[in-house]
């Protein structure tokens, strides 16, 4: 029965992220969302409370997802590889992962998300789970570049990247997903986990 549930609620998100882009980031309905998905409207609502409650779960997906692809990262990383070199990897994802979704999906999805959310800080603390596999890299590291945090100094420097990668796009600003964007981000994150120069 779980797993019925969960492809029902699987597809109706899917339906919504697909709607979400055919539709350059203006909302859809609920009836699209079941046309699309193949269930109906009711259904919908017995899994969720809003559209964007829908768009919502979607965001907080799709960020958990992200994360995820950093821990498989971070757990993986070499103890005689620097901070910079973990630094690099975690950017790169962080960009890769939203250059194919257009801003403007992504603004409207993120407000939509946050805005119609009944615990609007889940998407805040999605990150804070990479305090645990970082503090893990850097108790291996070899390379004595990495420097050491307590658990909420770490934490919040977390979150100072995500607001860094996402500041640009809800501001609508055209520096989001430039190189040079994605240099600020490289730089902050590299600042943070180093070791100060000697």
């Amino acid at each position: 029965m779980r797993h019925k549930k969960d492809a029902t609620i699987q597809a109706i998100m899917d339906a919504a992220e697909a709607l979400l882009n055919e539709k350059n980031g203006s909302a859809p309905h609920a009836r699209e969302i079941a046309a699309k998905s193949g269930y109906s409207v009711g259904t919908i609502y017995n899994y969720f409370n809003s559209v964007g409650d829908v768009v919502s779960h979607l965001v907080l997906r799709r960020q958990t997802d992200t994360v995820k692809k950093i821990e498989a990262i971070v757990a993986a990383h070499d103890p005689d590889q620097s901070a910079e070199t973990l630094c690099h990897q975690i950017v790169d994802i962080l960009f890769s992962t939203y250059s194919n979704i257009m801003p403007t999906v992504l603004r409207f999805a993120y407000n939509l998300a946050v805005s119609q959310s009944a615990k609007p800080e889940q998407h805040e603390r999605v990150v804070d789970r990479l305090a645990q596999p970082l503090h893990a890299a850097i108790a291996r590291d070899k390379t004595g570049t990495f420097r050491s945090f307590e658990d909420q100094e770490l934490v919040l420097y977390l979150r100072g990247v995500v607001y860094l990668c996402r500041y640009p796009l809800l501001d609508s600003n055209p520096l989001y997903g430039t190189p040079e964007h994605k240099r600020i981000v490289l730089n902050f994150m590299v600042r943070v986990l180093s070791q100060p120069a000697a």
